[in-house]
């Protein structure tokens, strides 16, 4: 694999981390400062849950692309 394309990989990868790492802690500080009303509780699960689908998404990435 060619030093461009190795690159691109690790700056893909490393964007769909750094957004899964952001939208889990934005929902947990969500839940950790919001009211127990449902508004809050829901906004916070869902940072949550986009934040555990873009963790799926870097695994399913670094997956899909061969190494060679």
């Amino acid at each position: 694999m060619d030093i461009k394309r190795r690159l691109e990989r690790i700056r893909t990868a490393s964007s769909l981390v750094g957004l899964a790492l952001e939208f889990a802690l934005l929902g947990i500080l969500i839940l950790a400062k919001g009211d127990s009303e449902g508004i809050s509780m829901t906004g916070g699960l869902v940072g949550i849950f986009l934040g555990a689908t873009f963790l799926m998404l870097a695994f399913a990435f670094g997956r899909s692309v061969p190494v060679e």
